[in-house]
């Protein structure tokens, strides 16, 4: 998470091609007027918290994280006052490209947030292919268990091979023999067959959630 609002205002100007002229322009206030909130310098002035959430409106994230850094950019207020009075919380969801960077070090580009039970504290989600009309304008998110081991029949995010960038597999493993199918679909022939040298099961599929695309 990013240090302080500048800092988020920053990031998702990057994020989407903006700068300061067409934040400007989005939130109806002038050019230098955006360069003085985002400035570190001795000209800096200080956005009121109205302008700060036309600036989270404009930018498509909720104010409470922009402002303050609470919760994640797409979790809205009812979810963080939920969250507070219940026994859940929420683990982050990540893109498969941004997956090994999250592994590596800990920190990658956030997709989205799921609410989970407090006891799934230690997991995290990732973007499911979702295949068919459906995937135009619904997104799946996965929940990754780690401490999971996988049994036959269970949806994996691994890696085969060379390829950094994960995969969801079904397994099923004969004898010896792991047969691999591509996401779900095992209604066709296992893509491979290996052994357990050849894959590296980074968690199990456990459950996931729908959202859908506006």
């Amino acid at each position: 998470m990013q240090e302080n609002y500048q800092d988020r205002i920053a990031s998702l100007m990057k994020e989407r091609g903006e700068n300061n002229a067409t934040l400007a322009k989005g939130i109806g206030k002038g050019k230098a007027t955006i360069g003085r909130y985002l400035s570190r310098a001795e000209n800096r002035t200080y956005p009121s918290l109205e302008e700060l959430e036309d600036i989270a409106k404009y930018l498509e994230v909720e104010a409470h994280w922009l402002c303050f850094g609470i919760g994640e950019r797409h979790t809205d207020i009812e979810t963080i006052n939920s969250l507070s009075d219940s026994d859940a919380t929420t683990v982050n969801v990540y893109r498969r490209g941004d997956v090994t960077e999250f592994l590596e070090t800990g920190s990658a580009p956030v997709f989205d947030v799921m609410p989970v039970k407090k006891e799934h504290a230690n997991c995290f989600a990732v973007i499911y292919p979702v295949l068919g009309h459906i995937g135009k304008s619904w997104d799946c998110a996965a929940l990754i268990a780690r401490d999971r081991q996988w049994v036959n029949d269970d949806i994996v995010l691994a890696r085969i091979g060379t390829n950094p960038i994960p995969e969801f597999f079904t397994l099923v493993k004969v004898a010896d023999t792991i047969n691999v199918w591509y996401g779900d679909d095992t209604s066709k022939n296992p893509i491979q067959a290996i052994t357990e040298d050849d894959i590296d099961v980074i968690g199990v599929a456990y459950w996931g959630t729908w959202s859908k695309r506006y």
